[in-house]
């Protein structure tokens, strides 16, 4: 019977192609531009790719939703905030999802 053997460059190949398959989550920053009254969201991940397209939504304290969109072509997501308290929602897709409160919205 023949051990099996494996050759020394496929195991080679197999580190370098599963490096290249290493996890990444997602990323938002929000800040508050008072100028307009407006919430600027940026979406990206951890490997500092944009998130263009991805589902945003926005709740009030009472889990209500006031706000709902998609990130633009430049991972861009704007929306005027509702009074009191509230939650943003990142969704790009499973185990790509996000939650930030108003608390984490920096000032411009």
């Amino acid at each position: 019977m023949k051990s099996p053997f494996i050759s020394p460059k496929y195991l080679l190949l197999l580190f370098v192609f599963c490096g290249s398959a290493e996890a990444h989550y997602p990323v938002l920053n929000c800040k508050m531009d008072t100028s307009v009254k407006q919430v600027i969201c940026e979406a990206s991940f951890s490997d500092r790719s944009k998130a263009p397209n991805v589902v945003m939504e926005v709740f009030s304290e009472d889990d209500e939703q006031v706000a709902k969109g998609h990130t633009d072509n430049s991972a861009m997501y704007r929306f005027t905030p509702p009074s009191g308290a509230y939650f943003i929602i990142m969704d790009a897709g499973p185990g790509h999802v996000l939650e930030i409160s108003d608390e984490e919205v920096n000032g411009i």
